[in-house]
Formats: C-alpha cells, sequence, structure tokens
C-alpha cells in the first residue's frame, strides 16, 4: 500500500518540478495515461489518482478526449484555497480583516523602501483612473490594480499574489453594500484621498506616513463590518 502511495506521489512530484522548472508550460500536453504508466512503472488507477492532485491544484487541465494540458497560473486558485480554509474553520470576517492588515502593513513597509519611479508611475495612473470612477463595482476593479500594483512595488511577487487573494475576501462584499448605504462615512471617497496620501509616502520614503495610512486605510473596513453588525446583517450572507 506504501509503495503503491510513494509511486503515486512521485507522478505528481515529478510533474510538478517539470512545471516548475519549465519544462512543460502552458497549453503543453502531458502523455497519455497509457505512457505514463510506463514512464513511472505505476498502474492505470494510480495515474489516474494523480492527473486528478494536479487537476485539483491547477496546474492541468483534463479534455475528455483529448488529454491533460498544462495550465497557466490562476490567482483565484489561491484565492479559493484561501476561502476553503476559512469556511474550514468557520473564520469570522474580523479574523480575516486582521490578516488582511498585517499583510498590507508589510507590503507598504516593503514598497517604501523599494519603490521605483516606474511603480509610483503606475500608481498615480490608477489614481488618476479612480478619480474618475463614480459606480462602486469601477472603483473596486481599480483598487484591486491600486494593492496589487502597490504589491508589486515591493519587488516581492508573492506579495502580489497573497494580496490578491484577501481583497477578495474581504473588499468585494463590504464595499458592495455601499450601494444603499452610500452615506455611510463616505468610505470610497475618503480610500481614494488615502490612496494619494500614500503615493506621496512612496515619493517621498516616509514610512510613518505609509504605515498610518494604510492603517486607517484598513480601518475604512473594520467601520464598514461594525456597521453591519450594528444592523444584525449577518456578513456571510452579503457575500
Amino acid at each position: 500500500m506504501n509503495g503503491g502511495s510513494s509511486l503515486f506521489n512521485s507522478v505528481i512530484v515529478d510533474i510538478e518540478k517539470k512545471i516548475n522548472d519549465g519544462d512543460l508550460k502552458e497549453g503543453d500536453k502531458l502523455p497519455s495515461e497509457r505512457e505514463l504508466t510506463r514512464t513511472y512503472e505505476i498502474s492505470r488507477h494510480g495515474v489516474r489518482q494523480a492527473l486528478t492532485v494536479l487537476k485539483e491544484k491547477g496546474l492541468i487541465k483534463i479534455t475528455p478526449g483529448k488529454g491533460a494540458f498544462i495550465t497557466s497560473y490562476n490567482e483565484d486558485i489561491l484565492t479559493e484555497s484561501f476561502k476553503r480554509v476559512a469556511q474550514k474553520y468557520d473564520s469570522t470576517i474580523e479574523e480575516i480583516l486582521e490578516v488582511r492588515e498585517e499583510l498590507e502593513l508589510s507590503v507598504i513597509s516593503k514598497a517604501v523602501l523599494k519603490a521605483t519611479p516606474k511603480d509610483i508611475d503606475t500608481l498615480i495612473e490608477i489614481c488618476k483612473e479612480m478619480d474618475q470612477v463614480i459606480d462602486v463595482s469601477g472603483f473596486l476593479e481599480c483598487d484591486l490594480k491600486f494593492h496589487k500594483a502597490l504589491a508589486d512595488a515591493s519587488q516581492n511577487c508573492i506579495f502580489a499574489a497573497l494580496v490578491h487573494s484577501f481583497f477578495e475576501m474581504t473588499e468585494e462584499s463590504p464595499f458592495s453594500l455601499t450601494k444603499y448605504t452610500s452615506n455611510f462615512l463616505d468610505i470610497i471617497s475618503k480610500a481614494q484621498k488615502q490612496h494619494w496620501v500614500m503615493i506621496e509616502a512612496l515619493k517621498t520614503r516616509d514610512q510613518d506616513l505609509a504605515m498610518k495610512t494604510m492603517t486607517e486605510h484598513m480601518e475604512l473596513f473594520r467601520e464598514e463590518v461594525d456597521f453591519l453588525r450594528s444592523k444584525n446583517i449577518n456578513f456571510k450572507e452579503v457575500r
């Protein structure tokens, strides 16, 4: 039994390594199940199990009658994984917000030190675009771009992937409520002003201003969630 499990895992490990090393690229077709059984000296059942795991990890897609193909990285897969973890432990929105706040503070502390002029120009262009947006969905789209660009400015690509996931988990739902609570703290207007202050902090390498503004930025979400609680609205029902 252990031997079968070891062979089954060896297929997964080897194919993952080839993807990470660039030997297998997006769109490449994996060998047929019959070929894989010969290559890895494992049963057809074991190969199918390995392919199922690779599919669940988002590394391949299986097209009936055509075979298995390498997929491109999709940040939504990471987001879904985080969502499953949150659901498993019945995490509250406050707990998720707590993690996102720590993440965003880490991002901006690095970005203040490492942002290039090009990074700052990108953030400015996104902010200008947000200045022209008048609807919630449009603002959300630009806001995600801003926070991902800020993460990119940290020069650590992993931050960008994490920011995308936690943004999806925390921002869409609270801001969607502003469609009928638009007067509550004028949250979008405040958030946009804070974006511009963050850019100024990056320009001047002002760590204190950057951290203070991001803390205030995250507080906007807490205020919106507190508003929901005060109205006895179940946050999970809003998603």
